[in-house]
């Protein structure tokens, strides 16, 4: 008999989540307005509200490299009306900057889905006197730590990729972070900062408006939004090569219908031109996948991070 009523309320339990959302999901974003996840998020919560006819609402909970806001996502109720847009920063680098984290990128989450890659983008001021990432280099070895670089937080991938810097071309710029990215960029204009290695979407108005030059884009290949602007290893540094992501969280335990569902509406979203080609205006490529492909892929990067941290000399704060 208690077999039976388990097996009914099971069945009852996943018909209630089949007709998931029935109200407003929330979206954490780990960062502030105006950053790449924020970008992110709203982008695909608009997809989301027209497909599944409730609102997919994005709320910004900044701080400490994201670690905030996915902490509180980690600790919502596992109804599938909390998830969080994770990101590099947030879950895989800060296990390489913290010392204690309040909340485990692998175990404190279930993955759903990688929503999109992109380049970070090394940029300055269009007044400093350099116009090439060798010119950079020298102009840094000779200024040594009067040379800053700016981030969006500590563990930020801005945080990563300038240490990761320091680390490949034997230079000292000294790391200076901030809680806002656009902030950040506007005072690399401003030459409150020497540079800062920065996700593309947000640094495309400051490249496009002409406040900001391009140097270098972090990934292998060029990017077809800035097609004249060489990668690292074209500009000199052999070696570096990062690429940033975002990806779509529940806590731990949230219902795998739900899980399901949400993976196979993205994935969707994520292959229509209109989305795509959103997407690309802002230098990121499409993800996609299956939940479990995302998850083992979050592993790989937590042990690649924290290698490199390791190499690079950080000291967890």
């Amino acid at each position: 008999m208690k077999a039976l009523v388990g097996a009914v309320l099971g069945l009852a339990a996943l018909s209630a989540f089949g007709q998931y959302p029935t109200k407003q999901v929330k979206i954490i974003v780990p960062s502030a307005a105006g950053s790449a996840p924020d970008i992110m998020a709203r982008a695909l919560g608009s997809e989301l509200q027209t497909r599944l006819g409730q609102p997919f609402i994005a709320e910004n909970i900044a701080g400490a490299g994201g670690s905030i806001g996915s902490d509180r996502a980690a600790k919502s109720p596992a109804d599938g009306y909390t998830l969080v847009m994770g990101n590099i920063g947030s879950h895989a680098m800060n296990v390489a900057t913290y010392k204690t984290m309040p909340y485990s990128p692998v175990k404190d989450f279930a993955p759903v889905i990688l929503v999109a890659k992109t380049p970070s983008l090394l940029s300055v001021a269009k007044a400093l006197p350099v116009s090439n990432v060798k010119e950079l280099i020298a102009y840094a070895r000779q200024k040594g730590e009067a040379v800053t670089f700016a981030s969006g937080g500590i563990g930020s991938s801005s945080h990563l990729a300038g240490e990761y810097l320091n680390l490949l071309a034997g230079l000292k710029m000294r790391h200076v972070p901030y809680k806002d990215v656009q902030q950040a960029l506007t005072d690399v204009a401003g030459g409150q900062v020497t540079l800062m290695m920065s996700n593309m979407p947000p640094a495309m108005p400051h490249i496009r408006s002409g406040r900001n030059k391009p140097l270098a884009v972090t990934t292998p290949a060029r990017v077809s939004a800035l097609p004249d602007v060489p990668t690292m290893a074209e500009a000199g540094v052999a070696g570096f090569e990062q690429t940033v992501w975002f990806g779509l969280f529940a806590p731990a335990g949230t219902p795998e219908a739900v899980i399901s569902k949400l993976n196979t509406e993205i994935n969707a979203i994520l292959k229509t031109p209109a989305f795509r080609e959103r997407l690309s205006a802002t230098g990121s490529e499409p993800g996609g996948g299956t939940a479990a492909e995302f998850g083992s892929f979050v592993a790989g990067e937590v042990t690649k991070w924290v290698r490199v941290g390791k190499d690079s000399g950080i000291v967890p704060e």
